[in-house]
């Protein structure tokens, strides 16, 4: 049985009040155990050793908290959670278990468990768990008791209703408004006696008029007690003409202080009680982020997303009907010397008005999108032959020869264009988009300002590949690979934690590249290795040049290719690289991807275990997105995990995104792993992230990725604010 005294003297004080704990365990010796702690924390503590037993022990004993172990004989702790909360049990749950999967954590939490705390425990980690869990359960309990005292005063029910936030109404049966408090009137601006004895509908928004009349008529309110209905009322308050109202309408069935029916007139008619929560706002920002996932922000133009599945739509249509279409890749000529010349927000104002120069030029069903830097994506629907595609192009080059108005500057931009043609060039959007792409690209390479068409030789041309790794391939030699820095801070205080290097390609004529524009190319060249240890060399020389100012960031991270990791030397490289510029090895951290451990399990497992053993940091970088399993966080010498942009994103707006970043967030404080949340874009995700727990974040929102001497001028800033 394990010995928890001495870990126990350092932990927080139990809270003033105590409770009564049900211990779901078919282990006697862990169940003794858990007891000892808990009673020394101040718990009264009762024991079930197998799922059956705690059921009926729950739903006939009184309890303030239940620990639950997954494995048990008879039933699994996650069907005690749900037969619990289908019972009607509503007290917090935490699963207490040695279950490895982190989608065993994950269904826990979904089904409705409070927190998951991993075997073998933490004293602290589960004391703090207990004291979260109860005070969150006895604030809703007060909450609820405070609602019933509420309803059994009517005088106190008066008073709250008319300052309610919700618009409160009660309803005859035949749906006419018999009372509505003031928040007609303060949040549509309109006379609530004006409408008194009026039908519902009367304050629907008029598209909604219909279906107001008959989600208020009388045979649809009396199909079930509650009924539910969103609905868009009228207001002359709004900018819109109206607001989003979320509505709930039931039956009045209360009682009085004497036990007879409440407003008893109303009920023998067949009236109703309603409240109406204004949900403007949640729709307003939910259509603001649905615009935003498939636009680009900084034109307004479908994003790639978007024209993708435009496209999909646009290939089942051509089809059906036997049409053609086009699909062209645009690039603007004379951007990179107006981003160089007059700076990054004249060539944003640039970019910005390229859709009122184009869109006119186009026909109804086509689609403009931006692709990303200065380059667009075209859709010509119900295209007939290449005169059609080539005469709308004509129109946009027309229009283009016009001068941008840049301020004081009027600026001249040309266009080229690669087009793909339906279904000469290619029958699903991946292969039109890709073929339109070598178009542009090959018309460069040829020297064309104008338009190339994809044709069949180019598909298997190796023209295109092997420009771009011979350009790879003397890229390191001219100096045109960069190393940026994107910082990684404190949520609360906003101060480095750490910086993560990444590389750059400073294209002598495509501008800067990011990594996924040739990383791939590089990989499948075989080149991908040379590149990672030139990251490496030349990250190692900015560390040793900050340690040397006394400015270096606690930790700096490096994304290892597996390419570059499985050579048979990589240890030795690492290790000479790094003692070449005598850096701190404590300070490195490399990160790597969970789809490591499928190539070559133990070879990986050796060769990180070297690393630590040398002092150099382990991070898995995109947790919880490919091969996810606690068995290895466990055999691994990992020292971080990096929550995936993908669930940060969705943080506030997909519930179940919510509970897989707080599951891995309880994960990782069970095994006493640093976090860092990537993606980070907003203060809201931000908030979420450090009431979870999570101290570390990166993004857009605390720092996009920098050049070497800014980054220097940062970690200088914050050495002489601290000094």
């Amino acid at each position: 049985m394990p010995d928890w005294t001495d870990r126990c003297a350092t932990a927080p004080a139990a809270a003033e009040e105590g409770g009564r704990i049900l211990v779901i365990e078919d282990d006697p010796l862990f169940a003794r155990s858990l007891a000892e702690l808990l009673g020394k924390a101040g718990y009264e503590t009762m024991h079930a050793g197998t799922g059956g037993d705690a059921l009926r022990r729950l739903s006939s004993e009184p309890f303030d908290l239940a620990l639950v172990d997954l494995s048990l004989p008879d039933i699994s702790g996650q069907a005690v959670i749900e037969g619990a909360r289908q019972g009607g049990c509503d007290l917090p749950l935490i699963v207490v278990s040695g279950e490895t999967q982190i989608d065993a954590a994950i269904a826990a939490l979904r089904l409705g468990a409070a927190d998951y705390v991993r075997k073998p425990i933490e004293p602290a980690i589960l004391l703090h768990s207990i004291r979260k869990s109860l005070k969150q359960y006895r604030i809703e309990r007060q909450h609820r008791d405070f609602l019933r005292r509420i309803e059994a005063s009517e005088r106190l029910h008066r008073f709250l209703v008319e300052r309610s936030p919700d618009l409160i109404f009660t309803l005859d049966g035949d749906g006419n408004i018999e009372f509505v408090n003031d928040r007609l009137e303060s949040l549509l601006g309109l006379d609530r006696d004006a409408f008194a004895g009026q039908h519902f509908s009367a304050i629907a928004h008029l598209p909604d008029l219909e279906r107001a009349r008959y989600a208020f008529s009388r045979r649809s309110l009396a199909e079930k007690q509650v009924h539910s209905v969103e609905l868009r009322l009228r207001s002359r308050l709004h900018p819109g003409g109206f607001r989003h109202f979320e509505t709930v309408v039931a039956p009045v069935t209360g009682q009085d202080h004497a036990g007879t029916p409440a407003d008893a007139a109303a009920t023998d008619a067949g009236g109703y009680y309603g409240v109406a929560r204004d949900i403007t706002e949640r729709r307003e920002a939910e259509a603001w982020a649905a615009f935003h996932a498939n636009h680009d922000a900084l034109t307004g133009l479908p994003n790639h997303t978007l024209f993708r599945d435009r496209l999909g739509l646009s290939l089942i249509q051509a089809r059906r009907n036997r049409e053609g279409l086009a699909v062209l890749f645009l690039n603007l000529n004379r951007f990179k010397p107006v981003n160089d010349l007059l700076g990054q927000a004249k060539g944003d104002e640039l970019l910005r008005q390229i859709p009122g120069r184009v869109q006119p030029c186009l026909r109804g069903g086509d689609t403009l999108a931006r692709f990303g830097g200065d380059e667009f994506l075209l859709l010509l629907t119900q295209i007939a032959s290449r005169d059609e595609v080539l005469a709308v192009l004509n129109r946009i080059v027309e229009e283009l020869r016009h001068p941008f108005a840049l301020g004081d500057r009027q600026v001249p931009v040309s266009v080229s264009a690669g087009i793909a043609l339906y279904p000469d060039s290619g029958e699903t959007p991946d292969a039109l988009i890709r073929h339109a792409n070598i178009a542009l690209y090959q018309g460069k390479l040829n020297g064309s300002q104008a338009h190339t068409f994809f044709v069949e030789e180019m598909r298997s041309s190796t023209a295109y590949k092997l420009h771009i790794e011979d350009e790879l391939r003397n890229a390191a030699e001219r100096g045109e690979f960069d190393v940026y820095y994107q910082p990684q801070v404190g949520v609360e205080d906003r101060r480095i934690r750490g910086v993560e290097a990444l590389v750059r390609w400073r294209h002598p004529t495509r501008g800067l590249l990011c990594p996924g524009e040739f990383l791939a190319v590089a990989e499948e060249a075989g080149m991908i290795s040379t590149i990672s240890e030139w990251v490496l060399d030349k990250a190692c020389e900015h560390l040793a040049a900050w340690e040397a100012k006394g400015i270096a960031p606690p930790r700096l991270s490096i994304n290892v290719s597996p390419q570059f990791l499985e050579r048979q030397d990589f240890i030795d490289r690492f290790i000479a690289v790094a003692g070449r510029h005598d850096v701190n090895l404590e300070r490195l951290e490399i990160e790597i991807t969970e789809n490591l451990f499928i190539r070559d399990p133990l070879l990986i497992v050796e060769k990180l275990k070297q690393l630590s053993e040398a002092g150099i940091r382990v991070a898995i970088d995109d947790f919880g997105t490919q091969y996810s399993s606690l068995s290895y966080l466990q055999t691994l010498p990992v020292h971080t995990l990096k929550i995936d942009k993908s669930f940060v994103s969705t943080i506030g707006r997909e519930h179940k995104q919510n509970a897989i970043v707080q599951a891995i967030i309880s994960i990782a404080h069970s095994l006493g792993l640093d976090l860092i949340a990537e993606g980070v874009e907003t203060e809201d995700q931000a908030g979420f992230l450090a009431q979870q727990g999570c101290g570390v974040i990166q993004g857009f929102l605390v720092g996009r990725p920098i050049p070497f001497p800014a980054l220097e001028d940062m970690l200088k800033a914050q050495y002489y604010q601290a000094a």
